[in-house]
Order: C-alpha cells, then structure tokens, then sequence
C-alpha cells in the first residue's frame, strides 16, 4: 500500500523520531495553547533546525537548503491533504511525494550543498590562479584555457 499524503510519509519514515517530536514538541505546544496546525509548524521547524545541524556540522559551514527543504514540506502536505479530500485513496498525493522527494528535493539540496562546499573549499585557489595569471603576463599563461587547465589541477607546463 501507498501513501496518498506527504504528513502520512513523514509520521512513518522514522518512527522513533516522530514519537521524540510530538512527544517532545507537538504535545507541549499544544499545552501552552498552540493551535493543532501551529504546533505541526512548530514540529517542523524544530526538524527542519535539526536537518540542517546534520548537515552543516559534518560540511563545516552554516546553509539552509535542509532547513528550507523541510520547511518546504508543510505546502506539500496541505496540497496532498486536499487531494486526498478530493480524490480519496488518488495515488496522485504519493506521485506529488516522491517527485518532490526524490527527483527534487534530494538532488537539488545535493547540489546545492555541493557547489557551497566547492566555492568555500577552491574559491582561494581560483583567485590564486588569476591572480598569479595577471602578474606574469604571457599569452600563453594567461589564456582561458590555460586558466582553466590549472584550476582543474594541469601541470603548467602544458
């Protein structure tokens, strides 16, 4: 069996963390008078802080494409929910998950994290690499390609 909404997803991808959270989270949000859709956003928003704590600490360096991926997810489960009411049991809320899961989200925050982790990591050697092409100004170093070979790690000879 499938599932027809994103919040059904989310209750049982890991259970013993969805326990944690609304134990933890939901049910003393809704006791300080939180409404039942405040307290979801307040669950997502403590997972969302998590998310990009996992991620951040081992890449060394602070971004919020994990943050924003979950917090992208409240939209999801109002959209699949009201699918859900339209078209009962619609595998169309499961197709919407997985699109947005795996085709999207996941690679897209990949990505993203990746091309960070690269400019923070080579962005110093890049500028050595232009740098060191405008003092010495010979055709043959300073030319794009040549630029380019270097950044990639060619031998300067070349």
């Amino acid at each position: 069996s499938f599932v027809t909404q994103v919040s059904a997803y989310w209750r049982l991808w890991n259970m013993p963390v969805h326990y944690w959270l609304v134990r933890h989270v939901y049910f003393p949000s809704i006791r300080i008078g939180l409404s039942k859709k405040g307290a979801t956003f307040v669950v997502f928003f403590v997972s969302a802080v998590m998310h990009e704590v996992l991620i951040s600490v081992p890449c060394h360096m602070v971004r919020v494409w994990s943050f924003l991926a979950m917090m992208g997810q409240l939209p999801l489960i109002i959209l699949t929910k009201y699918i859900d009411k339209r078209n009962p049991g619609s595998s169309i809320g499961n197709i919407i998950f997985w699109i947005s899961f795996c085709f999207v989200g996941q690679p897209m925050a990949i990505l993203l994290y990746t091309i960070d982790y690269w400019e923070i990591n080579h962005q110093k050697r890049w500028d050595d690499i232009i740098l060191d092409d405008a003092k010495q100004a010979s055709p043959q170093r300073g030319s794009p390609l040549a630029m380019i070979g270097r950044v990639m790690g060619a031998s300067p000879e070349l």
